[in-house]
């Protein structure tokens, strides 16, 4: 028996509007970017760009003060105060100078903005966006409607962008700020370590970039490292 399938009839458009394929949803592209926020959010290429010139001229400097304006300067810790402690001081130094200017560096565009013809998306700092997001959720809990929830979902995502920007911008001002720090002071982690040898641009860049990744990953490191310190000053057998 031939079994006989009618063909859907083609949509009518309405007066004002284009006719709609079955299947098909209009307001696609807001769709589209409701779901970009289960994506991960990358940093943008201008704020890479600007990190990796920061910490170019944070070697560059570092070194040049190393070479010419710190040869009277020299750290010898006190007795009672370990060698690696200065570097933690450094990175608790810079995080405290950085902190008041966080909510004013990184900026970003809500992907909801863009949508609208004929306006340019504004850049917004993290405290801009921070309070759209606020009055977003807001929004949504009094009146709980799919236009809400995906203004919510753009406005978090503008602030994802915004942490996304802060992180590899402040890791570049940060590495900028420990370069410049230790070249003056002559401090460079690899030579306190016992490695000898090295060129001077060369700790004064890890150095920077080990401080840059912040306190508590230069705390567990200077854990390890002295513990290890500590096993190998032992005598055999004694545990």
């Amino acid at each position: 028996m031939a079994i006989c399938v009618r063909q859907a009839p083609a949509p009518e458009a309405e007066p004002g509007r284009a006719a709609v394929a079955p299947g098909r949803v209009t307001g696609g592209a807001a769709d589209e970017i409701t779901a970009d926020k289960k994506k991960a959010v990358a940093p943008n290429l201008r704020y890479l760009g600007i990190a990796v010139l920061v910490i170019l001229v944070g070697g560059v400097g570092g070194t040049l003060i190393h070479d010419h304006w710190a040869r009277a300067v020299s750290f010898v810790p006190p007795q009672g105060i370990g060698i690696f402690a200065l570097f933690y001081i450094i990175a608790q130094v810079i995080e405290r100078v950085q902190e008041p200017l966080v909510p004013y560096l990184g900026r970003a565009k809500d992907p909801g903005e863009q949508e609208k013809e004929g306006e340019k998306a504004k850049l917004k700092n993290q405290l801009q966006a921070k309070a759209e997001l606020q009055n977003a959720y807001v929004a949504e809990v009094e009146l709980p409607m799919h236009e809400n929830k995906r203004i919510v979902a753009n406005k978090e995502r503008c602030v994802d962008q915004i942490r996304a920007n802060l992180t590899v911008l402040i890791f570049g001002t940060s590495a900028l700020l420990a370069m410049v720090i230790c070249g003056y002071l002559k401090a460079g982690l690899l030579r306190t370590v016992g490695e000898s040898g090295i060129p001077a641009w060369v700790d004064i860049a890890v150095t920077g970039l080990v401080i840059a990744a912040g306190t508590k990953p230069l705390h567990d490191l200077i854990s390890n490292i002295s513990a290890s310190k500590d096993q190998k000053e032992k005598p055999p057998g004694v545990e």
